[in-house]
């Protein structure tokens, strides 16, 4: 059951990220490409471009990790018991709301579509 001091976190949680969605609305971020000097003997260029590529794999890895995770607390914070005290929002702020889960899920999906 909901007590009144979640519903109320839970309305400033929605408000909140419905407020910073409508003010984002940015692209997706750009991947960091590290480079190889290729004037290096040809061992230590494949060395240090596994390297490069392990490093990046990293951080797809983190930025994957990241953006579903906050997909992930997006949809727990309007399911269940959420979900009365969303659907009370003005339409608006809805809107906004699941225009900022859309956009999360869209900027993994673009980053995963990029590396492969």
């Amino acid at each position: 059951m909901t007590t009144p001091n979640n519903a109320k976190q839970l309305d400033t949680v929605l408000t909140q990220t419905a407020a910073t969605a409508a003010k984002e609305k940015s692209p997706a971020p750009s991947s960091e490409a590290g480079t190889v000097n290729n004037d290096q003997p040809g061992a230590a260029r494949r060395s240090m471009n596994k390297m490069v590529q392990a490093q990046q794999h990293a951080a797809l890895h983190e930025e994957l990790r990241k953006l579903i995770g906050h997909l992930h607390a997006q949809t727990m914070l309007i399911s269940g018991e959420g979900l009365e005290n969303f659907c009370n929002h003005n339409d608006q702020i809805k809107s906004d709301y699941l225009w900022a889960m859309t956009d999360t899920a869209g900027r993994a999906l673009k980053l995963l579509d990029d590396a492969c």
